[in-house]
């Protein structure tokens, strides 16, 4: 579990909600230091799998580095790259089977770039998750609740790029959580 206080989310629960299989590719946007969707994803995608941990701070990425020193999956690449902006990402268009946008749209501002860049790397019938926190509750953790946007908004900003709706999860009581699917193209 992810923890700060109290549990947050499992990111094995997520990974398993978004259907991460052996040979998958993966792309975490924002990992963040400590990739705790990325090194769920590798195990998940397995050997024949890849998963590319993206963000766009150096720190974050150089202490993830250090983190997969110690042991972690190879099927692991470390990306600079910048969420916020169409391109912004060094890797090729329809290159991930899986998306994961897990505490991203809370904490960034061009968010219709943000999932038009995911569109844009995701495979046609590839599976977009999307995590983020409820904009109710205790802001002592997590983003400010002025910045969260409820479950509609972040739906709406999906479903407007194209993605097709496929479910929803719970991934703890301060999150909510939903997949879609890319329209085959």
């Amino acid at each position: 579990m992810i923890r700060s206080g109290t549990s947050l989310y499992d990111p094995a629960h997520v990974a398993r909600a978004a259907g991460i299989r052996s040979g998958h590719t993966v792309v975490d946007l924002l990992c963040g230091h400590l990739g705790h969707m990325t090194i769920p994803a590798a195990a998940m995608s397995g050997d024949e799998g890849r998963v590319y941990a993206v963000d766009v701070r150096s720190a974050a990425l150089d202490s993830l580095k250090g983190r997969l020193q110690m042991g972690h999956k190879g099927n692991i690449e470390v990306l600079r790259g910048d969420v916020e902006k169409l391109g912004g990402i060094p890797l090729e268009d329809a290159t991930a089977d899986t998306i994961l946008l897990v505490d991203t749209l809370s904490i960034t501002q061009n968010r219709l770039e943000v999932v038009k860049e995911a569109v844009r790397l995701l495979k046609s019938g590839g599976i977009f998750t999307v995590v983020d926190w409820h904009p109710y509750g205790d802001s002592r953790v997590g983003p400010d609740a002025s910045s969260r946007l409820s479950e509609q908004e972040a739906r709406s900003l999906c479903m407007v790029n194209g993605l097709k709706l496929e479910g929803s999860f719970d991934p703890g009581n301060r999150h909510y959580g939903f997949t879609f699917t890319k329209l085959v193209v």
